[in-house]
């Protein structure tokens, strides 16, 4: 007589290797997630702060007052140099500073000329 074994199930060496791939593989995805987060708040700030810089310039441009300075803006700070590399032209250099989620200090900058009618 031939014994015969009927395969209705899986092991529980089969169901242990399954459980384990399928851990390694949500904390894969979890770690990917973590990175996708990073650069998403990352994107956020340097939109913001490069909005800010712009801001700063046309309020410059507006007001005529060429006078170099600081603030902050929510949670980031600006920091503009104005200087006079020729009768009338401004050059306007900015810095756009912020502090993401690791506490590392990130910056953006930006050069702007300006025209001026006073020297």
């Amino acid at each position: 007589m031939k014994k015969v074994f009927r395969n209705n199930g899986f092991t529980i060496i089969e169901v242990l290797v399954s459980v384990i791939i399928l851990t390694l593989s949500l904390l894969m995805l979890l770690n990917m997630a973590m990175i996708a987060l990073d650069g998403n708040d990352w994107s956020n700030q340097a939109t913001r702060s490069t909005q800010l810089i712009q801001q700063k310039i046309e309020e410059l441009r507006t007001s005529k007052n060429f006078v170099s300075g600081v603030d902050s803006v929510n949670s980031i700070q600006r920091a503009w140099t104005v200087s006079n590399p020729s009768s009338h032209l401004r050059r306007v250099d900015i810095t756009a500073s912020w502090h993401n989620r690791r506490g590392v200090i990130l910056q953006n900058s930006m050069t702007s000329y300006i025209r001026s009618d006073s020297i």
